[in-house]
């Protein structure tokens, strides 16, 4: 049903600068201002492509930079964060340009599954916020507004096929975009999803990985509710079931997924 998109990019680390003269100037390229809130910032300007390091316990995260100024999530909760910013030199090698340790505490786990920050992006004067705002202006629980959150987009948005054909591998989701065309992957309704829920303050993941019924890499939600916890909910999934003529179910068996990455 769904072709793979996101492939895993292989790329060469080259150290190029002294740790010294690396930590030295990190304090100018990464904004830690909003670390409380679960996210980074970088401020790099470069004509070069550019991609970042988010490390703690061992596990890595690496993200392309799409403009001078971006933002990140720090998804793996409190504690002690390692960060580089990386600058290609040639094909598929980066050098190490920026990078520096800084401790992390979260008053909540969930918060940076609030923020607008790759790759779900979002501001509260944006369509989809509006949307939002409208589909559950009478609802009074956050079970119910996922709920008319999700029916919209299974109802309205529709798979395209067409879409992974000569799909870049830093391709990011505009939520708008995918909102006015009506269309998309996978990685757009979860984008679309956590976006639409985040601007009402219901956090809600975007998770990589896999269905167990799907050989192609997949992407679905994650979505915190109180009178439930985690929930896993595939959107994509439901919306493509409809269509064919089948009544999908709002909650997924986590048993049928497989994850690999949540941002």
């Amino acid at each position: 049903m769904l072709k793979r998109v996101f492939s895993f990019f292989l790329f060469l680390v080259i150290f190029t600068l002294s740790i010294g003269q690396a930590w030295a100037d990190a304090w100018e390229v990464f904004d830690l201002t909003k670390v409380e809130q679960g996210i980074v910032g970088i401020n790099y300007p470069s004509h070069n492509k550019t991609k970042v390091m988010i490390q703690k316990d061992g596990i890595t995260y690496y993200y392309d930079v799409n403009s001078n100024i971006d933002t990140f999530p720090l998804q793996l909760g409190s504690g002690s964060y390692q960060l580089a910013l990386l600058e290609n030199i040639e094909g598929n090698k980066y050098a190490v340009k920026r990078s520096m340790s800084t401790q992390v505490n979260l008053k909540d786990d969930k918060i940076s599954f609030l923020q607008s920050a790759s790759p779900v992006y979002w501001h509260k004067d944006s369509d989809t916020a509006k949307l939002a705002a409208k589909l559950t202006e009478n609802l009074d629980t956050d079970e119910k507004k996922a709920y008319a959150i999700y029916d919209f987009i299974v109802k309205n948005i529709k798979y395209d096929k067409n879409k992974t054909s000569g799909l870049e591998t830093d391709y990011i989701p505009v939520v708008d975009e995918i909102l006015l065309l009506g269309r998309g992957i996978c990685y757009d309704y979860a984008a679309l999803y956590a976006a639409m829920l985040r601007s009402l303050g219901i956090p809600a993941k975007l998770v990589k990985g896999y269905k167990n019924d799907i050989e192609a890499y997949h992407a679905w939600n994650e979505v915190y509710l109180e009178e439930h916890g985690w929930v896993t909910i595939d959107t994509t999934y439901d919306a493509v079931m409809l269509e064919n003529g089948t009544s999908p179910s709002f909650y997924k068996n986590i048993n049928e997924y497989t994850k690999v990455r949540e941002y």
